[in-house]
């Protein structure tokens, strides 16, 4: 899973990228030409994976995780004919950094704070950049269907002339609600505004009472798009301190916990994805898989063998597996489910898949 970081110059995206990822990168490295993104593996928390590993303390502990890249700045209105375009249509999830703050040796291109309007702006670049791209495409099919018949290209003329009239009229191809057969087609496009999009705005040092409300710090329309906020110069500073000496600059600046936190909390439902975890001989791991993913298709995940082999699933939740206390204990008390590969996996859900060779 890849979450690129992306946005306007100057904003605090390698700052952001240093927290999430636990990094020590100069922020001030593509100011000296450095154009190759950063890159980082980080595991997500998980404090159910932690109470559930604490049962078997002898196995390895192994959290679901990402991908995190930090792109360089995008003019305005380059996002269309950026050197990073082709990263962009790669990414899972953007995570676009605005501009909340205020420093007069850091010039705003526009020459104003306005996050809202940083957001909307990106979010209309965004729409038409894939416009672009679907107008293209259906120029092109129009033109082969012309010389020859194609139901499988009409199939796909239908789905982009439905994408092309929403992205005229503001609607990025996430909100669409396309059918099933042409959000297919459309999937492998890559539009930009159809992959799951979190604001995270950059705010002052007297903003810090609106991290746990971060729509107030916008004026205007609210975005569809969820936003959250973090304080990048204060909690890089706090993030270079550990124990005692880091609560207590928490508590001094009002910080309940780090933005960092909020973040982790709030992308399982921007990714629409749940976890699932497995207790296998040397490991307790989580997983991850889309909201609504069959037990099959988490047996995948894990492996593609297993998915092939699928026999059934034993399932158990993972709050009623720390109340009993083992998976061989929930199973004599009959708390194990037996489902099968349709099973819709619940987040949360303990399961040890029974498959043949």
């Amino acid at each position: 899973m890849n979450l690129t970081i992306f946005g306007y110059p100057k904003t605090g995206k390698t700052t952001l990228f240093n927290l999430i990822s636990g990094a020590r990168i100069e922020v001030h490295a593509y100011e000296d030409g450095k154009r190759e993104p950063n890159q980082r593996t980080c595991a997500i928390p998980d404090f159910r994976l932690d109470r559930i590993a604490a049962l078997h303390p002898d196995k390895k502990k192994v959290a679901a995780s990402f991908e995190l890249i930090d792109l360089a700045g995008v003019s305005f209105g380059e996002v269309k004919n950026s050197l990073y375009l082709s990263a962009l249509r790669k990414a899972d999830a953007l995570l676009h950094v605005v501009r909340g703050f205020r420093d007069p040796q850091i010039a705003h291109p526009k020459g104003r704070i306005m996050p809202e309007e940083d957001i909307r702006y990106m979010e209309e670049e965004l729409m038409l950049t894939d416009l672009i791209a679907a107008t293209a495409r259906l120029e092109k099919l129009e033109k082969d269907l012309r010389k020859i018949k194609d139901p499988e290209a009409e199939k796909e003329k239908a789905a982009l002339a439905a994408v092309r009239e929403g992205l005229e009229q503001g609607k990025p191809v996430r909100a669409l609600n396309l059918p099933p057969v042409e959000e297919k087609w459309v999937r492998s496009f890559a539009f930009l505004s159809q992959k799951p999009l979190l604001h995270m705005v950059n705010c002052d040092e007297r903003d810090i009472p609106f991290l746990d409300t971060p729509d107030k710090l916008l004026a205007g329309p609210r975005t569809a798009s969820p936003v959250l906020a973090f304080c990048g110069r204060i909690e890089a500073e706090i993030a270079e301190l550990e124990g005692e000496e880091k609560e207590a600059f928490l508590a001094e600046y009002g910080l309940g916990e780090p933005s960092t936190s909020r973040f982790f909390k709030e992308l399982p439902r921007v990714l629409g994805m749940i976890s699932f975890f497995t207790i296998g001989k040397d490991e307790t791991r989580a997983w991850m898989i889309p909201r609504g993913a069959a037990a099959s298709q988490a047996a995948g995940v894990i492996h593609s063998d297993i998915e092939r082999g699928f026999i059934r699933a034993e399932v158990v939740a993972w709050d009623t597996l720390l109340e009993i206390g083992s998976l061989q204990a929930a199973k004599d008390k009959g708390a194990v489910r037996l489902e099968g590969k349709d099973y819709p996996v619940q987040d949360g859900d303990v399961i040890y898949f029974r498959f043949t060779s």
